[in-house]
Order: C-alpha cells, then structure tokens, then sequence
C-alpha cells in the first residue's frame, strides 16, 4: 500500500488555482466561453473543471491544475493568457479571487 509521502510526492507535480470571477450583470456567457476556450487552447495535459454557482449565472468557479510547474509557468507568460487576462479583466463586476494551490487527492490522480 502506498504511503502518504508517497502520494503527496505523486500530486506535487499537478499545480494549480482555484478562481472565483463573477462577471458584470449579462456577461456570464461570454466569461464561460473565454475561460472555457483559453483551456482547451492553453493548458494541454491538463486538468481543468469550470462551475456554476446556482441561480447566480454571472459567477464561475474555476479549478485549473497543470501538468507540471514548468507547463503553469509557460501558459502565465503566454501571450495567450495575457490577451486572456486583458478580456476577462474587462468582463468582471469585482476582482477575481485565485488561489494558488496544489492537489492531494482526485480521482483523477488516485486511477493514474
């Protein structure tokens, strides 16, 4: 049986952020569409999951994890992601909240 070191030394290498973004009133749709189409574009081998919050359409929870540190630090000086940022920035009623963080366990990790 794998011991926790063991584990933790397994998921160190998947970083990531947990955001929260709540777009101006009406511009849910199109915060979706950019956060949604900038990940099947930027983060490639990643894994990434975007919610809804009920009966609150223009807020989106984000939880984003990269393949490795160096595949984070690539996409964030992207110009990719900084057209991305300039977009997003544009669309929201508040600033967003992003947590740097780093998994423990996931199904995704606990079957690879």
């Amino acid at each position: 049986m794998e011991n926790q070191n063991e584990r933790k030394s397994r998921y160190k290498n998947q970083p990531g952020y947990v955001m929260k973004m709540v777009a101006k009133p009406g511009n849910g749709d199109l915060l979706r569409k950019l956060v949604t189409d900038g990940m099947l574009i930027a983060n490639e081998g990643g894994t990434w999951i975007h919610c809804l919050v009920d009966n609150e359409p223009d807020t989106l929870w984000t939880f984003e994890f990269f393949e490795s540190e160096e595949a984070k630090l690539n996409y964030e000086k992207s110009d990719l992601a900084d057209r991305l940022r300039g977009q997003i920035i544009d669309l929201l009623a508040e600033p967003p909240m992003r947590i740097s963080v780093t998994p423990f366990s996931a199904s995704w990790l606990l079957n690879s």
